[in-house]
């Protein structure tokens, strides 16, 4: 049993990764230069709401309760970035580095995740988050360092 409870801690910490994300991906689209930028931040937003969807079903499965809040870390940093990005909206390179910061939160969780025992498919699902997420940080660093 103590191999599962580490297995739902991991997720619930991917799972707190990917709600922060998800908001700052949202701050980020509201604040975007262009209306490429803008539906970029907004794709990867929908992203991270499946992906937090596919772990909190996850987490249910193994007979855990998903976080439903930000840790008090989370919090501060969401708020210390919504802090910088209003300072400096205009700044491409504000948000290039919030977006791989966020990046490479979740891939981070993900590797985590991935030292847990878990089913093929729910493995699987990870692999194709995981692609989106690389796929979306080659896209933000062509996007916005031009």
């Amino acid at each position: 049993m103590p191999t599962l409870d580490k297995t739902i801690t991991q997720l619930n910490h991917l799972l707190m990764s990917c709600h922060d994300a998800r908001l700052s991906y949202r701050r980020l689209a509201g604040r975007a230069s262009t209306s490429e930028q803008q539906r970029l931040f907004n794709e990867r937003e929908q992203q991270c709401s499946a992906l937090i969807d596919c772990l909190h079903t996850q987490i249910l499965t193994y007979g855990g309760r998903p976080a439903q809040h930000l840790s008090l870390l989370g919090a501060l940093r969401h708020g210390w970035r919504s802090f910088i990005v209003l300072l400096l909206p205009e700044l491409g390179r504000t948000r290039i580095r919030t977006a791989l910061h966020n990046e490479q939160r979740i891939r981070h969780g993900v590797e985590q995740v991935f030292a847990e025992q878990l089913s093929p498919r729910f493995r699987q699902q990870l692999l194709e988050h995981c692609s989106l997420s690389v796929d979306f940080e080659s896209r933000v660093r062509a996007k916005l360092e031009t």
